[in-house]
């Protein structure tokens, strides 16, 4: 699939995202907005805590895997420390684009490897990219695989998709930012209103 990627593209997402108020729906949209954009077959979207990554939602379209709300339950955060390429990506706000999983020995891609193992699956480009609010913190973290040329054949991300899904991924931090900040009001008006009557 083959995008023309234009200003105009990135305005309509970031109103879409704008307008979205469940968050679990907000980063299932900015999933599949990267996914397509790079043309790629899967990609998980982990939210930051204080001392790891959670994971939210995880597609893989040739296994027919769409893991979100409660399927997520049972899958472990990952620590924030530098042994995981999605935490690493979140601890020092980096892009990371490896050409091929099984080539790479900058970094550790046991869980990786052992995932394309127990499903028969296998990783070869990745593209990992920190969600950066407009404050420059790290909300999440965007991770990518297998990106394909039009054909189909499985290809490492092209480098101008970095910038492209870098952007996408600022609007997601801001859009969840402000959704969050949205949620925690009503909460306290809430809890006001209880205590009021």
């Amino acid at each position: 699939m083959d995008y023309e990627y234009s200003a105009d593209r990135l305005i309509n997402i970031a109103i879409s995202l704008n307008a979205e108020k469940d968050i679990d729906i907000l980063l299932e949209k900015i999933l599949k907005e990267a996914m397509d954009i790079t043309n790629c077959d899967g990609g998980t979207v982990y939210v930051k805590g204080k001392e790891s990554l959670r994971f939210n939602n995880m597609v893989t379209r040739s296994k027919g895997i769409d893991l979100r709300g409660q399927a997520r339950i049972g899958i472990p955060d990952v620590p924030l420390t530098k042994n995981h390429i999605c935490a690493l990506s979140a601890i020092e706000k980096r892009r990371i684009n490896i050409k091929d999983v099984y080539e790479n020995d900058e970094f550790d891609f046991s869980g990786t490897k052992n995932y394309d193992r127990l499903n028969g699956y296998t990783t070869m480009s990745m593209l990992v990219i920190p969600m950066l609010d407009e404050k420059g913190d790290v909300i999440g973290v965007l991770q990518l695989i297998n990106a394909a040329d039009n054909a189909g054949n499985p290809t490492p991300f092209k480098k101008e998709f970095e910038d492209i899904i870098a952007a996408l991924a600022s609007l997601a931090a801001v859009s969840l930012n402000n959704t969050m900040l949205a949620k925690d009001v009503y909460d306290i008006l809430h809890s006001f209103v209880r205590v009021m009557v």
